[in-house]
């Protein structure tokens, strides 16, 4: 006796993929001064997020324009980086001034540098180390 099997054939329907605020972006200001803030801090990503009790890519996705940004949560921020409401709301609307972050820009470029070139920018960078 042989046993009948059933041939049964499944086929999946696509999926429509389902939209999400992280798959676009949409920088803004307040995301750039947040960011502004957590690096004058010192704080890394990590750093950030455990200070906030989120995860690094929630601090990335806030200042990155992947996340909506509302005053609750901004205000979150600025507390784990103590930080007043007061001088966010200047820094936003221009009556001081962010700096540039120079630094920041300087190491960034420092890192697309060839290594074999890295020899000469060190020689250059010591003389203004003093």
């Amino acid at each position: 006796m042989t046993a009948n099997k059933k041939k049964t054939t499944t086929t999946q329907c696509p999926r429509k993929a389902k939209k999400r605020r992280c798959d676009f972006k949409v920088e803004t200001k307040e995301g750039r001064l947040l960011k502004y803030l957590r690096e004058s801090r010192n704080l890394s990503v990590r750093k950030a997020g455990k200070l906030l009790g989120v995860s690094e890519s929630s601090v990335c996705h806030a200042e990155n324009g992947r996340k909506d940004l509302t005053p609750k949560l901004i205000e979150e921020f600025l507390i784990a980086y103590g930080y007043e409401r007061s001088e966010f709301d200047e820094l936003l609307n221009g009556v001081r001034v962010m700096p540039d972050n120079l630094r920041r820009e300087c190491l960034e470029i420092v890192k697309r540098i060839e290594a074999s070139k890295l020899k000469s920018v060190k020689v250059f960078l010591d003389t203004f180390a003093g």
